[in-house]
């Protein structure tokens, strides 16, 4: 090719060449392919500032690779993660701002450094020192990143609930189980009763709309099986089922002011029309109907009616309950 050499500063022929080169990269030797030109003039090699800088990259990568430094992209896949501007990450991590712009830009971290970094993979460690220096960010950054975080949260139970529940259809009511439109679905229950409702109550009101739902439709709403215990039936995992429900931001809960127990109610900034699209029509007027029915009994009154249906009486004790049994049902 053709170009200036600047050791003779004439307009050349320059042949590219490769060569292995040793950089000292902190305490460690690199070897690096360089790159460089040789003029035809007058025999001197040169490297342009391109190729400098790209022997440079691969001997920092290599060096991270060697030592378990985080990578430039990785930094910023974590802030990412969190919706974070580089402003915010740099607050929330105690750190300057462009600090984590030169890491960004592929200065060499520092392996305490890096280690520190890595931690904020995980939601539980970025939340904790978000917790501590949320003060710090202007509200518009704090509203981008909890959203996030809430995200993260979600994305994470629903992986690990996945594992909870094998599918087997008759005790799933030929859907499979689904833990965004059981979580959805509890929401409707408490919109259209529109008072809080306690545990018992939700639950009981869960297990007549997805057997309903199968009555009518041969199919039930949430793919969600059901267990047949003292009090009745009850959503298999059920503890786990509320637990992550609250923790997600689903639903919310306290204890009532005669402590008999847990009263339950969604969020105000919710998005209803949002989540009433998961249902299909039917789905929705079974929803309507069941929670309307149903609402306003007491925990003994519902543990007395899920007692007179097959599902319960024909289900040994803390086994799942074959939705065949919604063709009995009495109640609907």
């Amino acid at each position: 090719m053709k170009g200036l050499c600047p050791n003779c500063e004439k307009e050349t022929s320059l042949r590219l060449k490769k060569e292995n080169e040793i950089y000292k990269i902190k305490d460690q030797k690199i070897s690096v392919e360089a790159e460089f030109y040789i003029c035809s003039e007058c025999g001197e090699d040169f490297a342009t500032a391109d190729q400098m800088q790209a022997a440079l990259v691969e001997g920092y990568n290599k060096y991270r690779k060697l030592e378990g430094i985080i990578f430039p992209e990785e930094i910023i896949d974590i802030r990412k993660k969190y919706n974070a501007s580089q402003k915010a990450f740099a607050k929330i991590l105690n750190m300057g701002e462009l600090t984590i712009n030169s890491y960004e830009q592929g200065s060499l971290v520092a392996k305490s450094m890096s280690d520190f970094i890595k931690l904020m993979e995980h939601p539980e460690n970025f939340t904790e020192l978000y917790e501590k220096n949320k003060s710090k960010l202007s509200p518009n950054q704090i509203k981008k990143i909890e959203a996030a975080l809430l995200e993260q949260k979600v994305h994470i139970c629903y992986k690990d609930l996945d594992k909870v529940i094998e599918v087997k259809e008759k005790f799933t009511g030929y859907n499979r189980p689904d833990w965004e439109k059981y979580f959805y679905m509890l929401q409707m229950i408490l919109y259209y009763a529109g008072i809080e409702l306690y545990k018992t109550a939700m639950i009981k009101i869960a297990f007549y709309v997805d057997f309903t739902c199968y009555k009518k439709n041969l199919r039930s709403v949430t793919g969600w099986p059901y267990v047949a215990i003292n009090l009745g039936p009850v959503p298999d995992e059920w503890k786990t089922i509320l637990h992550q429900a609250e923790d997600c931001g689903y639903l919310l809960n306290r204890s009532d002011d005669d402590e008999r127990g847990e009263l339950f109610s969604i969020p105000k900034d919710i998005d209803i029309n949002k989540i009433k699209s998961a249902f299909s029509k039917s789905e929705l007027e079974i929803i309507k109907k069941v929670t309307l029915v149903l609402k306003n009994k007491t925990a003994a009154e519902l543990k007395d009616l899920t007692h007179l249906e097959d599902a319960w009486k024909k289900t040994a004790h803390a086994s799942r309950i074959d939705y065949k049994h919604a063709e009995t049902l009495k109640l609907f």
